[in-house]
């Protein structure tokens, strides 16, 4: 009888029916395809630009919207199915995170009437006057950058920077001997990985040079992937800066635009190889570059002469630990540091006080002001108006949620245009002040991209042909005693008086935070939670979003404070809810948060009964330089802190169920890892249980995402088996 019941209540959750939900959340990324994306105003202000895909699609088109209008015109209409890129253009996309396809990016000249977008290797040529849309010669073009002129656009092929006349479509060779170990223009996988720095090379302002990066990878080690599925093809080599060992030997060249002789810039490359930003401005002409020592706790703003390649200091930032990355929107932000048009101030952002914030400078790198309240911690720098002196930034007055700002910079005036509750990405096209484009991620659990005037008020929304978003039951709030950002979600048809196992889904580590108030972000989540689940999620030391000492607590140990911290709030967590059932706990995550979940089971067991661990990197001697050498160091010279923060040390004491998933062609986290860790468990003799998949490290295929998904929930459903169901204990 009691089996018969126990069937009953996993059955009211878990009917056929409801699995489509995840392969509803992964055909649709989680309901955001068929909303725009990447929208821009024209620099007329008259239309809007954008990149849109159908519901279920991940093929963008390019749109135009006529404001006055109303009018929606499609500027392209091939269908892309099956597109053929180069190994290259793989990797860049898996660096940049880019699951789309089609029409990929677009860019539009400042105050010009010509714009570029990019599509599988080929270039379109926008005429922003009449819409007008042609091809431009070739194929393969990489990396395609506008010149400020809208006149020429710089590309990457075959490892060496080229120019193409947009009038004409002519073609110029700029740099010369480019190889797989030698490339020019663009950005080295510890820049575009670790440093969100996905650009190697940079226009001059009146467009008749361009800095481009240089970087040599001989040195860099060499690993092979192999495509299982083709074992005739032969294997792939990737030059991956593992922990301790030689990264690209990177340096900066300034070359006019038809080529000829690169003057190179001049720092200490040795002491400081990681080029972090490179800032040539529109507004003055400075050419400045931000650069960091290789253990990262050393920054330091650089001024070039781009006459001579000559560099002196403007600022330094250290940190006993690291520094962290001055913030900004990647694709919509301002670069730092950011000249104003007298040439005589520049902004920069610092957490020099603890929280982000965003200061006034003097030319010689001196202090002015601070510009941004600590109240307001800065987020990302989106607009200046010389004319008003207004600068309008993006901030995270609450930790869940991100809001809109202008401040007056003459009387420190702080105005809020955009505060409702969730995630605000907004978007301002250059010498227009008078409105801007706000994707609003919003708490309600609607996505919208919201046309705003000068003041923020709502002036048009952009159509689209999303699927419609599932009901969501989701709780935001802090909880325990150290105020952890917790989220709840409850099945959709949750009744009160139930107990229900408990899911932590989990990333738990540094550069990303987990409990933001945006349902459609954690849709997937949703769909586990309404197969009987409670399903949580904490963010707590180590994650970004609070203060300097909260980030900073996972130095030299990745795992410890991390792993208390996630029991605490759990444990919290439970004793606030009677409903979440504190016998039948289980863990997943995907990456770092992977890397928890086996840490969470093996040193846990009492607290988690199952997990699922999803592309961990289980010894971090083994994962790249740049992200792992700014917690840790170098491997040599912290044994200690690579030993604790190494799953292999605590395989041995694995007890509970553990399902590892893994692609076998990852580039980011290798399979190296999870087969350490199989070997390890086989030694020690614990039993465990392993997905192979096919497919890279992002999972964008939405297949094999709901596959995964689908196998994870079963997983903790068999081994979270309820317990007496009569009585709820």
């Amino acid at each position: 009888m009691g089996g018969v019941l126990m069937l009953a209540a996993w059955q009211g959750y878990g009917r056929a029916d409801t699995l489509q939900c995840f392969a509803e959340s992964a055909a649709t990324q989680g309901y955001t395809l068929g909303i725009a994306r990447n929208a821009m105003l024209t620099p007329d202000g008259r239309g809007v630009m954008f990149l849109r895909s159908g519901a279920q699609d991940t093929a963008q088109q390019l749109w135009y919207r006529d404001i006055a209008s109303g009018r929606d015109v499609a500027l392209t209409h091939v269908a892309v199915a099956n597109e053929h890129l180069s190994v290259e253009e793989k990797a860049r996309r898996e660096r940049a995170r880019l699951t789309m396809t089609g029409v990929t990016a677009f860019e539009m000249a400042d105050g010009g009437t010509m714009a570029i977008a990019s599509q599988a290797g080929h270039l379109l040529r926008v005429n922003l006057t009449n819409q007008e849309v042609t091809s431009l010669p070739g194929d393969d073009w990489g990396a395609p950058r506008l010149s400020p002129d809208g006149r020429h656009v710089a590309v990457i092929k075959d490892n060496d920077v080229h120019v193409i006349a947009l009038e004409t479509g002519k073609v110029h060779r700029v740099t010369r001997g480019g190889t797989a170990d030698l490339t020019h223009g663009v950005a080295e996988f510890a820049a575009a990985e670790e440093l969100d720095r996905h650009e190697g090379m940079w226009w001059s302002p009146d467009s008749r040079f361009l800095v481009y990066e240089e970087a040599d990878l001989s040195g860099v080690e060499k690993h092979y992937i192999a495509d299982p599925e083709n074992p005739a093809t032969p294997p792939v080599a990737f030059r991956y800066p593992k922990a301790g060992t030689p990264n690209a030997k990177v340096r900066l060249g300034i070359i006019r635009r038809t080529g000829g002789h690169t003057r190179w810039i001049r720092w200490d490359q040795e002491r400081y190889p990681y080029v972090v930003r490179v800032v040539w401005s529109k507004e003055t002409g400075h050419l400045s570059m931000v650069v960091m020592d290789r253990a990262q706790d050393e920054e330091h703003v650089l001024d070039v002469d781009p006459r001579t390649g000559q560099t002196k200091e403007l600022l330094s930032e250290h940190d006993a630990a690291w520094v962290n990355i001055a913030p900004t929107a990647r694709t919509t932000g301002l670069p730092l540091p950011y000249w104003m048009h007298d040439g005589q101030h520049f902004l920069w952002a610092s957490e020099r006080s603890g929280r982000w914030q965003l200061e006034m400078r003097h030319a010689d790198g001196s202090m002015d002001h601070v510009v941004t309240p600590s109240a307001l911690p800065f987020a990302s720098l989106d607009d200046v108006d010389a004319t008003r002196h207004t600068i309008t930034f993006t901030a995270t007055p609450d930790r869940m949620g991100t809001a809109v700002y202008r401040a007056d910079l003459a009387t420190g005036a702080v105005t809020p245009l955009a505060t409702a509750a969730g995630l605000h990405q907004v978007n301002f096209t250059a010498g227009h002040h008078d409105g801007f484009i706000d994707r609003f991620n919003a708490a309600d659990g609607s996505l919208s991209v919201l046309l705003r005037g000068r003041d923020g008020e709502v002036t048009g929304v952009l159509p689209d042909v999303a699927h419609p978003a599932p009901v969501f039951n989701m709780q935001f709030l802090t909880i325990g005693t150290r105020d952890y950002d917790a989220m709840v979600i409850r099945p959709v048809n949750f009744r009160h008086g139930q107990r229900l196992p408990v899911i932590l889904s989990v990333y738990a580590g540094p550069g990303y935070k987990e409990v933001l108030r945006a349902p459609r972000l954690h849709a997937e989540n949703q769909c586990l939670a309404n197969q009987g689940f409670i399903v949580v999620s904490l963010d707590g030391r180590g994650t970004p979003g609070r203060d300097r000492d909260w980030e900073r607590a996972i130095h030299n140990d990745l795992i410890d404070a991390p792993l208390d911290d996630q029991v605490a709030g759990v444990t919290a967590l439970g004793k606030a809810f009677p409903e979440m059932d504190m016998k039948r706990v289980g863990v997943y995550g995907w990456s770092f948060g992977g890397y928890f979940t086996a840490m969470a089971v093996m040193r846990h067991p009492e607290l988690f009964h199952a997990g699922v661990a999803g592309a961990p990197p289980v010894d971090f001697s083994d994962y790249d330089t740049a992200y792992t050498e700014r917690y840790l160091g170098l491997p040599d010279q912290d044994v200690s802190g690579y030993r604790i923060s190494n799953v292999l040390t605590y395989a041995s004491g694995l007890s509970r169920p553990l399902l590892l998933i893994h692609g076998v062609t990852d580039d980011n986290v290798y399979f190296i890892n999870t087969l350490k860790l199989t070997r390890a468990l086989v030694t020690a003799g614990c039993p465990y249980d392993l997905m192979l998949l096919p497919g890279t490290h992002m999972l964008s295929d939405p297949t094999l995402r709901s596959h995964v998904a689908i196998a994870r929930m079963r997983y903790l459903k068999d081994n979270l088996a309820p317990l007496h169901p009569m009585s709820g204990k």
